[in-house]
This record gives structure tokens, sequence and C-alpha cells, in this order.
């Protein structure tokens, strides 16, 4: 009974926060935890390199991987994480005592691992005043720089004007984050010089950003040919690689990119890659039409896996229905023990799932695919196909509103905070919820997630999932989601923001 129920999903309490779960553990349980937790039980300790221990039922090393036993159940990550074993008293850590209405449904977050702009630096006038005037496009001016090349295409002086004024466009629209723009604006530079380095570094970027990574992958290898000591191209070839779940590849570019010239970010990424490398060094892979599942390779993990490629497969299919788009490359998914979890992702202890790109998931306990691993699944699932519709441009409040209510959960319950907080004028506006929630305390992300939740809710109601969907799509097409609000919904943030606070409190 332990061993099945130890990390249930099921059951929603919805009078707590944000998806609060309470366990469907029955009364004996906790009386027969009590009962096993009144003896000190002989054990191991696992000390851990990153300074963490574990107390566990037994430890023991096997073919270079240290495998332990917990609650009933197996684990094990390679013996290089370990520092040392130590025989101990099992004194079970607090996450491990479950109790009716103690574990918490935890979230997850989208994260992009390549989010630097790479400018085009050309020391020979970038910056073009007539183009760019007091932080605005004067589109009239570069049409009339545009039309003198066409209509003297030999002319150099004409031909470097037009260059130059493209240049300043598309730094203009990137630091807008109108990424559609600068796609269609690197496209025309490149008309008039295919070879440029930048513009090409800048090229692959973007498509990186717009989850185009077989794309930006073919420019960066044409650039290669003539550009092997380019650290930058090194760095964004590596992260195209990282993002395909070519993981080799991707630390041989990073690694020339350090070679070539130090940049933390480049180190970062690889560490990260060599960690996640360390950590799933004998982890076994099943794949299906749409996914790749890497797993810890004993029997049950292997049932496990396949049981959520099935899962997975049916969520793909019912997201291409809810938001008309679907994904054309493998989606990665990577099922870890919690410990390796947190070491590989880094991410804060309410975190209990992550879709970085790959959907990245702790499986502590877990021996069957029930209806609310399902919506935790579908949850991250949902994450890469709104990710790649909108090129990584939806804010964070409408992606997890969204991610939520197509998993199924419900508001229900945080309804009259949030209308207390309308009346009372702390009610946080949508424009700030677009943002990471991950540098929140709990009980902040609680409130983001289910007003986030909420607004999904408005949305879907008033304007229904046509709209939705087109809003998604225009946000894509566009770069940006104010473009795209005005555009799908005509409307402009604040009145959004209005209709928003109207419908919660006559709700």
């Amino acid at each position: 009974m332990i061993r099945t129920h130890a990390r249930s999903y099921s059951n929603v309490d919805v009078a707590t926060r944000f998806g609060f779960i309470t366990n469907r553990l029955n009364q004996a349980v906790p009386l027969l935890l009590c009962v096993l937790l009144s003896h000190a039980a002989r054990a191991d300790v696992i000390y851990l390199r990153n300074g963490k221990k574990l107390s566990v039922e037994r430890a023991w090393e096997d073919g270079g991987r240290i495998h332990y036993e917990r609650n009933g159940n197996v684990f094990g990550f390679s013996k290089e994480l370990v520092e040392r074993i130590e025989s101990g008293p099992y004194r079970p850590e607090p996450r491990d005592v479950v109790s009716p209405g103690a574990i918490q449904r935890q979230q997850s977050v989208p994260v992009e691992v390549l989010d630097e702009a790479l400018s085009l630096r050309d020391a020979s006038g970038v910056n073009d005043p007539e183009v760019i005037r007091d932080g605005q496009l004067d589109q009239t001016r570069l049409t009339g720089i545009e039309n003198e090349f066409r209509l003297q295409p030999a002319n150099a002086e004409r031909k470097l004007r037009y260059q130059k004024a493209l240049r300043d466009v598309v730094q203009w629209q990137i630091k807008r984050n109108d990424l559609g723009s600068a796609l269609s604006s690197i496209d025309s530079y490149l008309r008039l010089d295919p070879d440029n380095l930048p513009a090409n570094l800048t090229l692959g970027w973007l498509l990186i950003k717009r989850g185009q990574y077989p794309q930006a992958e073919n420019v960066l290898l044409k650039s290669l040919v003539q550009n092997n000591q380019s650290a930058e191209l090194h760095y964004l070839l590596g992260s195209v690689y990282y993002y395909q779940d070519r993981n080799a590849l991707a630390v041989r570019e990073l690694q020339q990119s350090l070679d070539q010239r130090y940049r933390p970010e480049v180190e970062s990424l690889l560490k990260k890659i060599q960690q996640e490398n360390l950590a799933e060094n004998d982890f076994k892979q099943a794949n299906s039409l749409h996914f790749v599942v890497r797993y810890e390779g004993n029997e049950s993990n292997r049932a496990l896996g396949q049981g959520i490629l099935a899962s997975l497969e049916r969520s793909f299919t019912e997201l291409e229905n809810q938001l008309d788009y679907s994904p054309r490359d493998s989606i990665a998914v990577v099922l870890y023990p919690d410990e390796v979890f947190q070491d590989v992702t880094k991410m804060p202890g309410w975190v209990g799932a992550l879709n970085d790109g790959k959907i990245r998931f702790p499986i502590k306990g877990l021996t069957f695919v029930d209806d609310a691993v399902r919506g935790i699944l579908k949850h991250e699932l949902t994450h890469s196909f709104i990710r790649l519709k909108t090129a990584g441009n939806c804010p964070l409040w409408f992606n997890e509103g969204l991610a939520q209510y197509l998993s199924g959960d419900s508001s229900k319950s945080f309804l009259p905070l949030a209308k207390q907080a309308i009346v009372q004028k702390r009610f946080p506006a949508l424009s700030q919820l677009e943002g990471p929630f991950i540098g929140m305390d709990a009980d902040r992300a609680a409130w983001a997630y289910q007003e986030s939740l909420l607004a999904t809710e408005f949305l879907m109601t008033k304007y229904g999932l046509a709209d939705v969907q087109k809003l998604l799509e225009n946000t894509g097409k566009s770069g940006t989601f104010s473009t795209g609000l005005r555009t799908a919904l005509r409307r402009e943030y604040a009145e959004l923001q209005k209709e928003f606070e109207d419908y919660v409190t006559k709700k």
C-alpha cells in the first residue's frame, strides 16, 4: 500500500492553494507509518558531492551505479555523484512521510536556456538616425532608402546605406522582442550579404528562439565552413544540438566555443549538459511516434516509461485539436529519481516537473500512470506546444494558465480570494505575471498560478477556443503578445485587464 500510494497525485483538494493535493491513502497508512517510524532501523546514509545527504533503507554499488531502497522502491544514479556511504539509523525525510492533505501538487515552469540576443556588431555606422527616430521606426524613410537601392542596385553607396538601415531595424526589432519582424528583416539583409557572419548568427539565434531547430542548424553549419574559429557560432550550434537532444554534439561545440573565448553562459550550459549526461549515463530509451523517453533501466521503470509514452501520445492528439498546432520534431522526456531531478534542474522544492525544451519528471514511488499523472504530463506537454506555436513569446501567465486549464484544473476555490483582492485593489495585473514565477516563494507562486488559471478560464468563457487559438497564432507571427492581442481579440492589454476583473467580480 505504501509502495503504490506514497506519491499519489490524485484527488485534488479544491479548497487549498493552486492545486494542493489531498492524498488518497486510507486511514491505516498514517498509523502504519507511525509504527514504522517508532523504530530506529539500521540503514545507510548516502553523502552526495553537492553537499546533500540521503537517509535510505539500504544502499549498494553495482556496475558503477549506486542503488538504494526507500519506501519499498529502488532507485539509483551514477557513482560519480556520491562522496561516500555510511551506516546509520533510517530516519525518512519529511517528504517521505505522507499524510492526508500533506502533498502539494507541484507546478512547473518553462525555462529558456538561450536568452541572450547576439547583436549585429559592425564598427561602420550600425546606427542610422534617419531610420530609427526617438525610439520609433520611420517606415517611410526605410522604404525610401530601399527604393533608392532598388533603382540602382549596383550603386555601392546606396547598397551600404540600405544595409546599415536594415541592421538598425533588426536591432530595434530585437529590443522590442518583435522576433517575427526581425526574422523578415534579417532575411532581407542576407540577400544583400549572404556570407555575413553576424547576420547569420542573428538568423540562427532567431530561429532557435522560434523553436525552428533544424533550420537553425542548417544556417549555422553553412556558416561553420568559413568561420570555424567563431566562439559565438559554436555556442549557438551547441545550443541547437542540446535542444534537439543530441548532447554529445552539444558538448563538443560548447567546448570549442570555450576554447576560443570564455563566456560564463557557455560554461554554464556546458556544465548543465555534462551533469545531465552523468545522471543519465545508464538510462534506457523508449520511442514512440512523437516522443523519446529516457529512464533508469529497471523493469518497473520500463513499464512506467511505456505507460507514460502512451499517455503522452493521447495528450498529443488532444492538444493538436485544442491548440490547432502540431510540433514537427520529437519531444524528449526524461524520468528521474527525485534527488537526481533536483540536482539536474536546480529548481526550488515546489517545482515538481520541468519543461525546458525537454520534459523532466521525477518518479519517486510512481508505479503506474493514473489520471492525475496523465494531467501532469499533459500540463508539461502543453508548454511544448505553446512555446513552439508562439515562438517563445507567450507570457507566462497565459502559458501556465492554458497548461492548467487543458489538463483539467479549476480555479473555483480561488475565486473568493480574487474577488476580495479586487475590492481591496491589491489584485496583481496580468502584465505583472509575464515573467518567471521561479523566483517566487511558494505562497506568491500559488497566487500566480491560480490567477493565471482564472484568467485563462475568463478568456475561454468570453472569447472561446477559436479566438484563443488565434491569439496564440498571432502572438507567434508578430513576436509580441500585445500585438497578438490587438489583432486576434481587438483589445489592448489594459482593456483585457478591466474585462478580466469585471468577469471575476460578477462571477
